[in-house]
């Protein structure tokens, strides 16, 4: 078993208090406030997952990255002293400090959430294409279950809620909507609902990481160094790649695949018409806008190649 099981067994084994299973879920059912008995059950997960994320965050923000973040801004202050360059600053030399190591917190927790969310969604979709995970159907695919994709479930649930929660102080509100609208879909899929394609639309975060790493190589290393230049532009060219594959080539394609199945099972009494609306809805709203912020970033791409070929031809000119 390695590091990454080990974490991910380890936040499930830990048990509920008993004044949850004795007081507060029987509270919730009896009250309605949570129909779905199995996201009941496993409702002490997602709350120990979520509180896991945020331990991550707190020790983040407040040991590993204040340290290099007050580096960072002196070197900044510096920089701008020598080239006399004169800005006004909004906030203080230590509350810039602290808004970089809050924000390299949250960076950190989104790429340890892809991760862990990409290794279970990967493993998964691996075992099902060698049939050793059975979702030979429509009606499978919608209304089946096991251990594996309730698990991928129960870590995308507590993480947007998170999410959802942290966003409400750090960012603004279309990120705490996108929290609180994440959440609510795999919240279906724990019904058991879909659960199949957990995995699948989870795909999506493919390019997370390398979204992550481009934000911290653009606010902690030297911008002017030529090996970190470098290494940003492989990053930025794989994290392009990875955002077509993932959330549009993918994307496009698993909705059609979701579209068709709903269409086999429509007259199924199991079959949950706004659930699933909802779902196809969300989808299609989120295909569409990858397929805009995709354009958005390859024009900026050539926007940035054009100009440093400008630059360099302008240097070359210089020279001459």
């Amino acid at each position: 078993m390695n590091l990454l099981d080990c974490l991910i067994e380890g936040l499930l084994a830990i048990p509920a208090p008993g004044i949850w299973t004795t007081k507060i879920i029987p509270g919730l059912r009896s009250f309605g406030v949570i129909e779905s008995d199995a996201l009941l059950n496993n409702l002490h997960s997602i709350l120990y997952i979520t509180a896991f994320y945020h331990l991550v965050f707190l020790l983040s923000a407040w040991f590993l990255f204040p340290g290099i973040s007050q580096r960072k801004i002196d070197c900044l202050l510096a920089e701008e002293k020598e080239k006399e360059i004169k800005v006004e600053h909004k906030y203080s030399r230590t509350q810039r400090a602290k808004s970089l190591s809050n924000q390299a917190a949250l960076h950190l927790v989104s790429f340890l959430q892809t991760i862990i969310v990409l290794y279970l969604s990967i493993s998964f979709l691996i075992s099902h294409e060698r049939s050793v995970i059975p979702y030979p159907d429509p009606e499978s695919r919608i209304f089946g279950e096991t251990r594996e994709t309730r698990v991928i479930c129960i870590f995308a649930i507590g993480y947007f809620i998170w999410d959802a929660l942290i966003s409400s102080v750090y960012s603004t509100l279309p990120f705490v909507m996108h929290g609180v609208v994440s959440t609510a879909m795999y919240a279906i899929g724990i019904k058991p609902y879909l659960q199949y394609y957990a995995p699948v639309f989870l795909i999506f975060e493919l390019s997370n990481p390398f979204l992550n790493i481009r934000w911290f190589a653009l606010k902690y290393l030297p911008s002017e160094n030529h090996l970190c230049s470098r290494f940003q532009l492989f990053n930025n060219l794989i994290f392009l790649v990875t955002f077509f594959l993932g959330r549009i080539a993918w994307g496009w394609y698993q909705i059609g695949c979701l579209c068709y199945d709903f269409y086999m099972v429509s007259a199924d009494p199991r079959y949950l018409y706004w659930d699933s609306l909802i779902i196809v809805a969300g989808n299609l709203v989120l295909d569409v806008l990858n397929a805009y912020w995709f354009k958005t970033m390859v024009c900026v791409a050539i926007k940035a190649i054009k100009g440093g070929a400008q630059k360099k031809h302008d240097d070359v000119k210089k020279a001459c």
